[in-house]
């Protein structure tokens, strides 16, 4: 079996059911759906159910509620598959020559990963999909991890995304790669891991996700539990990468950096999306690593670097929390 789709659910009687059409409809058989039901309450399980009863493919794994990184993880563990794919269980592929797409990017290249592009998907727009606001144009036949990452982070093209990648299961397994089931923003945590790790990441020019815009969804709400963990795997990445004791190569380890400065910009507007009034002690925590903005190598980093050098921390927090709330 080459490919292990693993699809985290809760509560999506909705759209699971399109999720796994989208799957199916692949001219690639060669894959096993792994739908992990994670304390669902709706009618969720039985519509997967529906569809394991008629494609052997489709496996329903059911465990007790603990959230999208503990379903992944499960999911993870019960998989056989030569390369891993996580698919978000409101989202769906767009295109049926994904698989096959990456099964021959993969054949080609000898790749451990392979990321690839997506769009928004809105419900009630028309068009209901956005063009994807980043490309891969030009780094397609570049698969050096140490050239290949600082290229994306300075196109603005790196993206810490579990459902953008494909990735070898070897290399999880390997390097005892698990989502963090403590953080909320286990993505960026979990593709660090994996771009330290990969020998050799390759990328495919095309959007194949539908990535569902939704209220209420994961990624759409910023708690406070969210600034948290999201300044917490900055600071944690900060001190490994400016660290002489860490053991990758040196232009990868600019690259990383310069994708935390970016991070770093965009964690002035999660704090300002944050209503919790005790969000305001992790202002000194904040200011404490903005020498990340040093690394900045793309145009958001690059903007909020020189405003921050002529304003200081305090107005650049205010004024960008300002503009994000004029935007949205």
């Amino acid at each position: 079996m080459f490919f292990s789709i693993i699809v985290p659910m809760y509560n999506v009687e909705k759209y699971i059911g399109e999720c796994i059409e989208s799957l199916q409809s692949q001219s690639m058989k060669d894959f096993e759906l792994i739908v992990v039901d994670d304390g669902s309450e709706d009618k969720s399980a039985q519509i997967v159910r529906s569809f394991a009863e008629k494609d052997s493919r489709v496996v329903l794994l059911k465990k007790e509620n603990g959230g999208q990184s503990t379903a992944r993880n499960f999911g993870l563990r019960h998989a056989k598959g030569e390369f891993v794919i996580f698919i978000d269980s409101d989202d769906f592929i767009t295109r049926d020559d994904y698989l096959q797409t990456l099964f021959d990017k993969i054949q080609k290249t000898d790749a451990d990963v392979v990321m690839y592009r997506y769009n928004k998907f809105y419900e009630n727009r028309n068009p209901q999909l956005e063009k994807c606001g980043y490309s891969f144009f030009g780094v397609t036949d570049i698969t050096e991890p140490s050239r290949l990452i600082p290229m994306l982070v300075q196109r603005d093209a790196y993206y810490g995304s579990a459902w953008t990648k494909t990735v070898r299961r070897s290399l999880l397994l390997k390097n005892n790669i698990e989502f963090d089931e403590e953080l909320r923003c286990e993505d960026i945590d979990w593709s660090y891991r994996i771009m330290e790790k990969a020998k050799r990441i390759a990328c495919v020019d095309k959007e194949f996700l539908a990535y569902r815009q939704r209220e209420g969804s994961v990624t759409k709400v910023c708690t406070l539990k969210n600034a948290e963990d999201f300044l917490f795997t900055l600071e944690k990445y900060k001190k490994r990468y400016e660290s002489s004791e860490t053991e990758i190569d040196e232009n990868l380890r600019k690259g990383l950096l310069s994708s935390l400065a970016k991070y770093y910009a965009n964690l002035f507007l999660s704090y300002g999306r944050v209503k919790n009034k005790e969000k305001k002690y992790l202002k000194k925590r904040m200011k404490a690593i903005s020498s990340l903005l040093d690394y900045a190598d793309s145009y958001r980093p690059l903007l909020v670097r020189k405003f921050y050098r002529v304003f200081g921390f305090s107005v650049t927090l205010k004024t960008m929390c300002l503009l994000d709330r004029i935007k949205n």
